[in-house]
């Protein structure tokens, strides 16, 4: 297999960066169903989670066929996806009364995903209602799930590159010069 040109690198970074781009415009976009029964909104919620997860596991079967830009690029697309459709639901769960303390938009939903995420949660805005704390403990579960397996691959790809650079140069053998050849054989000598 041939080893991916500078130029496809590029491009491929650049698709990334699209797609990132486009699927973030579409979050803004898709609206959120307004006020609906607890029940709905689980169904809706545990519904796309299960979409969430079986999307996750093709993906993930398919980054470990790839090579190791593949497999970040993979991860970076995973990642956004995940924040993607949790802000979604938060933004839709707060639509019910009394589930959200400060989340009023879509912005808001994206800023409380990632710092759930990276686990710094301010504090400012937070589950108040059942539900909202219910869809917060599943994400937090997945979350960790989720940077469980993003952290092993990643160590994966640096433990692989530290072996790599570890082994020694391979050496060409020399053969000894065959009988009657080289230096001091022969006629003339």
């Amino acid at each position: 297999m041939s080893q991916p040109t500078a130029r496809t690198e590029a491009l491929e970074l650049i698709l990334l960066v699209v797609v990132v781009a486009g699927a973030t415009a579409l979050y803004y976009v898709i609206p959120v169903p307004g006020q609906m029964r607890e029940g709905s909104w689980a169904v809706l919620f545990f519904g796309g989670l299960a979409a969430l997860g079986v999307l996750i596991l093709l993906s993930i079967r398919r980054m470990l066929r790839a090579g190791e830009a593949g497999r970040i690029r993979g991860l970076i697309l995973l990642l956004t996806l995940t924040v993607l459709f949790f802000s979604w639901a938060d933004e839709s769960v707060a639509q019910l009364p009394g589930q959200f303390a400060d989340l009023h938009t879509k912005t808001d939903a994206i800023y409380f995903t990632i710092s759930t995420l990276a686990t710094v949660g301010f504090g400012d805005v937070h589950p108040v209602g059942q539900l909202a704390r219910a869809a917060v403990t599943v994400q937090i579960v997945f979350n960790l799930v989720f940077l469980g397996a993003a952290v092993s691959i990643i160590s994966g790809f640096m433990r692989a590159r530290a072996h790599e650079r570890m082994q020694p140069a391979p050496r060409t053998t020399q053969q000894p010069p065959a009988a009657g050849s080289g230096p001091g054989t022969g006629a003339g000598s």
